[in-house]
């Protein structure tokens, strides 16, 4: 947490806008002139998004930093892993609650910056049509220093994402055709905290409340059943399933969902499609609220 690790693992973004800002403040109101006098610098915070398609190979990575427990199982020995991961139930350390991690992004100006004690406060699994799986995680660092690029080396196998034409979605038990997007999104609640240690980089980060697990989307109401479900605030079992050639996989699994909106309506003319909105519950079996297993080429994360 904030000692730098070597870059070991690259991947390939859409954006990012990882920032590093820096708190001011006023030492002096009653000055001999009409301009404003000097304040000074503060506290150093860093924050930010990074955006990239869900390749089976570096999704993992961050499916870890966002969630905070893995285990692993050998599929084909040598060759092809299962990696299931669980929202974290206990901190991973007194200064953080999450795995920590080294980012380095290059961003062509001669130095790379380097980005040590990043946590995930926050990320999003966003899919529709003619898309990749695109995560979306908030980003929060203690600190950073520029250094010399290192050579980025991409996976190549598989060479594409996991994407919307291998997605299959189970509602309840039973397939169905009729969801046409969805965002999951996981907030951890993640906050860095400053303290008088002769420093002006924040000292740890801290939860400041429960990880709060969503699902929304898009469904064509073409039938009553969802909105039933809505009504009666029905609690069903949810799983996404994902494949990309030679047996890449992943699943996301929701074992209790309750929709809190399900807005109908008539707009247009065109198709009546409702926007859902629903909660993540914590299953006591499972001791989970989310399940996220991918098989990918790599023995652990």
């Amino acid at each position: 947490m904030g000692t730098a690790v070597a870059a070991a693992r690259y991947l390939e973004a859409l954006s990012e806008s990882l920032t590093l800002s820096i708190d001011r403040f006023d030492v002096r109101n009653i000055v001999a002139r009409y301009a404003e006098p000097d304040d000074m610098a503060g506290m150093q915070r860093i924050s930010g998004d990074l955006v990239f398609p869900g390749h089976p190979e570096s999704i993992a990575h961050m499916l870890l930093a966002g969630m905070g427990v893995q285990s692993n199982t050998s599929v084909l020995s040598g060759f092809l892993y299962t990696h299931r991961f669980l929202m974290a139930t206990t901190e991973n350390a007194g200064n953080n609650p999450l795995p920590p991690y080294t980012l380095e992004i290059f961003r062509d100006v001669t130095s790379s910056q380097q980005y040590r004690g990043v946590q995930v406060s926050q990320f999003a699994l966003a899919l529709g049509p003619n898309s990749p799986l695109r995560m979306t995680a908030g980003l929060l660092a203690r600190s950073t220093v520029n250094l010399t690029a290192t050579t980025a080396s991409f996976p190549g196998s598989p060479t594409d994402p996991f994407a919307f034409d291998t997605c299959s979605i189970t509602l309840g038990g039973a397939a169905t055709a009729l969801v046409e997007n969805f965002n999951l999104s996981v907030n951890n609640q993640l906050e860095g905290v400053p303290t008088l240690d002769s420093s002006t980089i924040i000292a740890k980060i801290r939860r400041t409340g429960p990880a709060l697990v969503r699902l929304s989307g898009s469904l064509a109401f073409e039938n009553i059943t969802d909105y039933q479900r809505f009504v009666g605030q029905t609690e069903i079992a949810i799983q996404a399933d994902l494949f990309r050639a030679n047996s890449f996989s992943m699943a996301i699994d929701i074992p209790r969902f309750v929709y809190n909106a399900f807005p109908l309506g008539i707009g247009d003319r065109g198709r009546k499609v409702v926007g859902f909105e629903g909660i993540c519950r914590y299953h006591t079996g499972s001791a989970q609220a989310l399940e996220i297993r991918v098989t990918n080429t790599s023995s652990g994360f």
